[in-house]
């Protein structure tokens, strides 16, 4: 039985405090807020600005997604784009020009198919042909003969040639090595 295995799911939800904030988002404001005290401790109109300052990155940097990502992992590429400028070069596409080329003419010629000529059935003694198939390599004493009947075409004797590859007495190991490969060979009649 196959073991089953717990994915987790939801993982980079995070886990809120009573449905309002994340602790995330509690900890930033909390240290915004201990910045802008020290702030107002030392001097007041500083103590503003810095608190607005501390509390508007906090605010950004927590509640702002962009793109699914929170602003502090987009905020490195925005600066680098912002302060490091590229220049977009515009390259003009060369132009493709075109010509008129007369073509020669072409004489049409009909065509015939090759004469094949008819088999001579005065070399063949009788309709069926004797193949000898020799494996000495897999038994030494294999020797097969195969009736070829001219007259049919060698689709529909299929058949007999199947029951050659298909024969174990041939080869006892790998029965199968021999088919569908019969190969006929071609003999000079004289």
């Amino acid at each position: 039985m196959p073991r089953r295995f717990f994915v987790p799911k939801y993982i980079t939800i995070e886990d809120r405090l009573e449905g309002l904030i994340t602790f995330k988002q509690l900890f930033a404001l909390i240290i915004a807020f201990f910045i802008s005290y020290f702030a107002f401790k030392i001097h007041t109109y500083l103590g503003i600005l810095v608190g607005i300052l501390s509390f508007g990155v906090a605010i950004l940097g927590t509640f702002w997604i962009v793109n699914g990502k929170p602003f502090f992992n987009v905020l490195p590429s925005a600066i680098k784009t912002l302060l490091q400028q590229e220049k977009y070069l515009w390259q003009r596409i060369p132009r493709t020009f075109y010509k008129e080329v007369s073509l020669p003419q072409v004489e049409e010629k009909e065509v015939y198919p090759e004469f094949i000529e008819p088999r001579k059935r005065e070399l063949i003694e009788g309709n069926k042909i004797e193949l000898e198939i020799k494996q000495p390599e897999i038994v030494p004493s294999f020797r097969e003969v195969v009736k070829v009947d001219l007259e049919k075409p060698l689709a529909i004797q299929k058949d007999e040639f199947e029951k050659l590859g298909h024969r174990h007495e041939a080869n006892p190991h790998n029965p199968y090595r021999l088919f569908p490969y019969i190969k006929f060979y071609k003999t000079k009649s004289s």
